[in-house]
Formats: structure tokens, sequence, C-alpha cells
């Protein structure tokens, strides 16, 4: 068996290639002083280089917006701003002219004492940033002393894993896609930015491995999975065989998805599965539509606001919202409104110091107490629906009382819109990602006309296991008993409301989770565009009566079992038992 290091699932895939190792540190600099007499060209020397790395991080955000987006182009700007820090540009020069620092000495002090404020915060936010601010030191640094930007693989070689401590994002947003497979990290997280570029591209990434990442020699070769955030050191042949045929299957399943990407989704018996894609920027959809999926049932919105300094207009959504449902003619567009908080924060919002952030001010309760950011929301999706079918679905509903004043707000906007509104009114979801929701259907049902099922964050709160804790990663299922018992009584209730549910957790993007999921009674699935091709395939092999009566007749003790149940009928009709694999990607 070869040798396992675990980490945190970043952006899903499976890659396989050599280790390049991306050393781009500066360990520290050496203390050098100047005379008096130098203390100008000195000053002059810091401000030089601080242009040069504005002017490359430009170029650099330019360069993404190209390539990635609009929204992905203002993550550098974040970082220009972090330079141009008026406490970081006086307290640099400060040391140079009273302390006759030299620029780089003086300049690596104020990061120093920078990063020590951000870490005394004790807020979660710093995570993110410190890269950030990593990214910034290491742009000023190189160009002080002379180090030249580390260059990524390029040429005709085979794709390359990138490891680093840290993927500093301005190199993120460089990668070549035919150059490079996938990277693992010993830091980060999953909102970082580099992490957010990597999904654009579609590029696996692993994140958190901690020290382990000493153990990944430049030159060992590693076979690295995105979402279970497992990554095998120096695979055997067998191993290395059975990616290689997955990767051809993976091919094969996608040219005959794009090929019959209008025909229906039916299993085995002819049940009608309705499965559609989640999203993380508006030009990832006209590839879920060639893939044939039948709508986007998780639009995360988080794009417009992550790495980025200001609050994003009205017209500035109203545009991507637009983009988005015209991308998916003829079918519904779900856009969940800003679940920020937790892992995910924009620079424009002084978040308040949480020792758990993941239970405290985030989602729903950020929207609700800032009505000026939640308004320009809703306005942009209400005013976007004259150009498609949008639905609104909102995150981490905990009470009744949130979702009528979010239906109190869109009634204010519906009146002050008047004829731009559309003529009729956008159907209000809620995410069923916590236990008080699961509680409270019958009370959620009168207010609401759908409901979407969140695994990722439920499977947390119910097992009280951090998913963004590589240590508890084993104890993280959402095929635990507790669970299937609770996605049970979800269909029933839902079925007794007459509400409709789907499932948009990272459960129903595998073969077992989907099949499990079917055999509870859910019919309609939200997954990644990468898993579409995959999970119409699987749904067409298997048997909804079968699964169901498997399903209904069993009492597995845990969720091990569960799986290797629900793989053994899985395979008995032909689709491969590799889906038992647990996953626990965002």
């Amino acid at each position: 068996m070869s040798p396992i290091v675990e980490g945190l699932g970043a952006s899903p895939g499976r890659a396989l290639g050599m280790a390049c190792r991306l050393d781009w540190e500066i360990a520290g600099v050496a203390h050098r002083t100047i005379g008096p007499e130098d203390v100008e060209a000195e000053v002059a020397r810091f401000d030089s280089a601080r242009a040069a790395a504005v002017a490359r991080l430009a170029s650099l955000g330019e360069q993404a917006g190209l390539r990635l987006g609009p929204f992905e182009g203002k993550v550098f700007e974040a970082q220009a701003y972090m330079i141009d820090d008026p406490v970081l540009v006086e307290g640099t020069r400060s040391y140079i002219s009273e302390n006759f620092l030299a620029a780089e000495r003086a300049f690596e002090l104020q990061m120093l004492e920078h990063r020590v404020r951000m870490l005394d915060s004790g807020h979660a936010m710093v995570l993110d940033r410190l890269a950030d601010l990593q990214d910034v030191r290491m742009r000023v640094l190189s160009s002080l002393l002379g180090i030249e930007e580390p260059k990524l693989p390029t040429g005709t070689g085979a794709p390359a894993i990138l490891v680093a401590r840290d993927l500093p994002p301005s190199l993120a947003a460089t990668l070549d896609t035919e150059q490079v497979a996938g990277f693992v990290t010993a830091g980060g997280t999953r909102g970082g930015h580099a992490v957010i570029i990597a999904r654009s591209l579609g590029i696996p990434a692993i994140v958190g491995v901690g020290t382990q990442v000493e153990h990944l020699t430049h030159g060992v070769q590693l076979l690295i999975d995105g979402r279970t955030g497992r990554l095998v050191l120096d695979p055997s042949k067998d191993e290395i065989e059975a990616f290689r045929r997955e990767s051809i299957q993976v091919s094969e399943r996608q040219v005959a998805s794009e090929a019959d990407a209008t025909g229906p989704t039916l299993t085995r018996d002819g049940v009608r599965l309705e499965i559609q894609a989640n999203v993380d920027r508006p030009d990832e959809i006209a590839r879920a539509h060639r893939l044939g999926a039948e709508g986007v049932g998780l639009f995360r919105s988080e794009f417009l606001v992550i790495g980025h300094r200001e609050i994003p207009t009205e017209e500035e959504q109203l545009r991507a919202y637009r983009s988005a449902l015209e991308s998916m003619p003829g079918h519904e567009v779900t856009l969940r409104t800003f679940d920020i908080g937790g892992d995910k924060f924009p620079l424009f919002l002084s978040m308040p110091r949480e020792d758990n952030p993941y239970l405290g001010w985030r989602a729903i309760r950020v929207c609700l107490d800032l009505p000026d950011l939640f308004r320009n929301q809703l306005r942009a999706a209400v005013r976007a629906a004259k150009h498609g079918s949008m639905r609104i679905l909102l995150p981490f509903i905990t009470s009744v009382d949130e979702v009528v004043r979010t239906r109190e707000l869109l009634d204010e906007i519906y009146d002050s819109l008047g004829a731009e509104a559309p003529d009729t009114r956008l159907p209000l979801g809620v995410m069923i990602e916590t236990p008080a929701a699961l509680e409270l259907i019958d009370r959620l049902a009168p207010l609401v006309d759908f409901l979407s099922l969140g695994t990722n964050d439920l499977t947390q709160y119910v097992l009280a296991a951090d998913r963004g804790n590589a240590r508890l990663a084993s104890m993280f299922d959402a095929a635990h008993p507790a669970l299937t018992r609770m996605y049970r009584r979800l269909a029933e209730s839902t079925a007794q409301h007459g509400l409709e549910v789907s499932v948009c957790g990272e459960l129903g993007g595998e073969p077992v989770g989907m099949a499990l999921l079917v055999g509870l009674g859910f019919t309609k699935f939200s997954v990644s565009v990468g898993a579409l091709a995959e999970q119409r395939e699987v749904a067409r092999a298997m048997s909804a009566a079968d699964l169901v009566a498997l399903v209904s007749s069993s009492d597995w003790p845990d969720a091990q079992a569960c799986r290797a149940a629900i793989a053994k009928e899985l395979a008995r009709v032909g689709v491969p038992s590799g889906g038992a694999e647990r996953l626990s990607g965002e």
C-alpha cells in the first residue's frame, strides 16, 4: 500500500504527476543600516519597489480578468491596496529615516508587525488574508533584493503537481492548465484566493497537509484527489493504471453526456431524476449546459464579494445574474444569497472576532443585519428575472423569522421596482443545513416554495466535526446513520407538505451518495460541473425500486457499512464501486 497523506479537499478532481516544489521564500532579511546621507535614496528605492509590485499586480489582475472573468481580476486590487496601506508605507519610511535601516529591513519589520496584528485579532479571516500578505511581502522584497519571481512549469513535459507551503494568489492566476495538473499546499483554506482560482481553472487542489508537505520532495510521483483531500505518495503500478482507466472513462462520459445533453435522466426502471449543476461563477454555466445540466441548483454568489474591497453595486450584480440566466436558457437558476462568514470574508466588512465563526455571524444573519448589502443583491436578482427563470435560496436558516424578514424586504423591493419587476414573484427557498431548519419544516412550509438539502454543513453540525479540520476527516461522513435518518424524515416531510426538495451537498455528487439518496426518495440533485457526466451515467444504470427496497429494509450500524452495501448494489448493475470512498469536499 502506497503512503497516503491526508489534507483538505479544496478543488475537485483527480490528477497524477511529478511533484514540482515551488519555494518562493525569503526566510529572513539581514539587518543592514545606512548613513543619514543615504536616507533619501533608500526611501526612493522602497517607493520604486512598491510601485513595481503594484504595476505587476495590475498586470496580473488584467490577465486574470481576461482568463477568468472580471470578478477574479478584482482579487488583485486587494493586494495593491495592502501595498499602499498608509500605515505600512509611512511605517517603513519612518524606519528608514529615523532608524537608518535599509529599505528591505525596514519593510520586513513592518510586515512582521502587520502579521502580528492580524494574528492577534484571532479572527478566521486572517487565514485567507495572510496568504495575500505573504504575497505582498514576497513581491516587494523580491524587487528590493533582486530575486526573480519563480518560474512555473512550462514546455512540453508532462503536467506537474505543484507543492508549496502556500501558493500565492498572484502565481495561481498564472497557472497553465496544460502544464500544471494540480497543487498541494501545507497551509491555506478552502476559501483562499488561490483555491478560488483553481476551481475556476478546473485544477484539483489539496490544502492543509501541514508538516507532511516535507515528504513531498521534488520529482516524486503524486496521485491527488481534490474532493477527498487524499494524496497517494509514489503510487503503485496498479494505482496508476486504475487512475488512467478512470481518466479515460471520465473523458468518454463527458463526450457521451455532451452528445446526449438534451435527453432526460431516467433510471433503469424509468424514474425521472433531475440533475442540475453547482457553480461558483457565471462562466461555468455554459459548460454545465453542454454536459446536460437541467438548470443551476446552486449558484454561489460569493465570487462577487470575496477578495473585494467594495460592496458590489446593484448593476454589477445584475450583469452577473443576467449572464447566468442567459447561459442556461429554458432552465431555472437558483441563486444562493451571500453565504459570507465562516471561512469566507469580504474585505469591505469588519467582521467581529469569534471563537467559532461557523456558528457565528454568517450568511443570512449578516445579510439581515446589513440591509443595504442584502437589498442590493435581492433587487439585482429580481430585475435579472426578466431574462430567465431565477430562484432565490437562503443559506443557514435557523428560524422562521429569518424567512419572514426576507419576504418583507422582497415585498418592499417589488413595490419600489414597479414595472421593472417581473410579472410573477421569484420562488423563494431555504437551505436545510442546520438541525433547526430540519425540525421547522412544518413552520417553514407555508413561507417557502422549495427546499435544498446542504449535506456538507448539516454533517458538520450533526456530527460536531469541523469539516475544515483534517484530523477529523475520518469522522466527517454524510452517510452516518444519524444523518440518513434525518434525510428520510426530510423526504417524508416535504412529500407531506407538497414541497419540492433537491440535494446540493457533496453527498449527491458521488455515485454511492446519489444512490443512497434515491433509495431514500430524493429525485432532484445539484452536483459540481465535473460530476455531471458521471452522475447522469450512474443514474441511468441504477434501479430506483431496487435501491428503495435495499435502503428501506436496512439498518446499517455505521457509514462504512452503508457505503459498502450501496456500492455492492451499484457494482451489480455495472457501476464501479470506487464511489464508496467518503467525500469531504466543499
